[in-house]
């Protein structure tokens, strides 16, 4: 059955007098290039106030993974969408108004993380919470939907990056993070401050640097791989790989983890092997195995459980500090 259409389609209209005047075109040509040309470039600030969230006229453009953004010259309420922005905002001394991911592994404080908002997941962010709190600004990392960034937008400016820059090019992302907060000096700073402590960590390390190998594991309560070995191109490999450190032949590998079974316990072997627990106190499920005591790491009581906030989560300067504290320790102070 051909389903019918409403009247407004079957009655005739009278052809508009616009039609047929050339000079009202001309007029409605200009006034559409004008309104394109104002437009490009702000879909952000158009967005935010659709929702009643009226741009600041004192904003700052900034270049991002998905575009370019008018963000607040000194925003004040800040929205969160990753670990990574979170750790970025507390070193620079601002604490967010609503974050993602607020549970027990991360590392911070209670105090540090009193007063934020739970907004859902990295995987689902949610909308309904990050509205509520009417942010002046959001910041989010290795999401790649632009439907979903548009929705954010909608709320507020929102500065997305690309997944590397929230992992092996960390540095460079903590710079985007911080351009978007107004902060450029401060983690320019904080980044030269880095930069000594690394060179500080090589003098103390001497000789041995080179004659290291690390291994950095992850420990999961899962019967089939209980083991994950994070490389160079992840976040904590490529801290200790600035250190200096090596890694072991088996993980020389142009990639950012490696799945390991029980039968394969023997590749994550290293002369020091740290290891994070997710969940908490995971690596007993590691260690009543046969195949743990046949490791040389284990052999000379060379294990270092580590924190897996600091090494796996908190993946901008703050994280890449405490790996340097956890290097310091174990490697330079345990080791005197």
């Amino acid at each position: 059955m051909t389903e019918k259409k409403p009247s407004y389609y079957q009655q005739p209209r009278a052809t508009p007098y616009w039609r047929h005047n050339w000079a009202v075109w001309l007029l409605l040509g200009f006034l559409t290039f004008f309104f394109v040309t104002a437009c490009n470039g702000n879909t952000s600030q158009n967005s935010a106030s659709q929702l009643g969230h009226s741009p600041t006229a004192e904003c700052r453009m900034v270049k991002h993974f998905m575009g370019e953004t008018c963000v607040p010259t000194n925003p004040q309420r800040v929205v969160v969408l990753d670990t990574s922005p979170l750790d970025a905002a507390f070193a620079l001394g601002l604490k967010p108004i609503g974050s993602i991911n607020l549970e027990d592994f991360l590392s911070y404080s209670e105090e540090q993380l009193d007063g934020i908002t739970e907004v859902g997941s990295d995987e689902q962010p949610n909308i309904e919470a990050i509205l509520r709190l009417q942010p002046d600004l959001i910041l989010d990392c290795r999401r790649t939907d632009r439907q979903l960034y548009e929705q954010f937008s909608h709320i507020a400016p929102t500065v997305s990056l690309f997944t590397d820059d929230c992992d092996i090019q960390w540095k460079q992302g903590f710079l985007n993070f911080a351009e978007a907060l107004g902060k450029t000096e401060e983690a320019e700073q904080l980044l030269y401050k880095y930069h000594q402590r690394i060179r500080e960590f090589q003098k103390l390390m001497g000789d041995r640097l080179k004659q290291t190998e690390v291994s950095l594991v992850a420990a999961y309560d899962n019967s089939i791989r209980p083991a994950r070995v994070y490389l160079e191109n992840s976040f904590m490999g490529s801290v200790v790989a600035e250190a200096g450190l090596l890694r072991p032949p088996a993980q020389r590998r142009d990639d950012w983890v490696m799945e390991i079974s029980f039968e394969r316990l023997e590749l994550i072997d290293a002369d020091a092997l740290f290891v994070v627990e997710y969940p908490p106190e995971s690596l007993r499920k590691l260690q009543p195995h046969p195949l743990w005591f046949q490791l040389n790491a284990v052999k000379q009581d060379r294990v270092y459980p580590v924190h897996y906030g600091s090494w796996v989560a908190e993946r901008s300067i703050g994280g890449a500090n405490r790996i340097l504290d956890d290097l310091f320790k174990y490697l330079i102070e345990d080791a005197a």
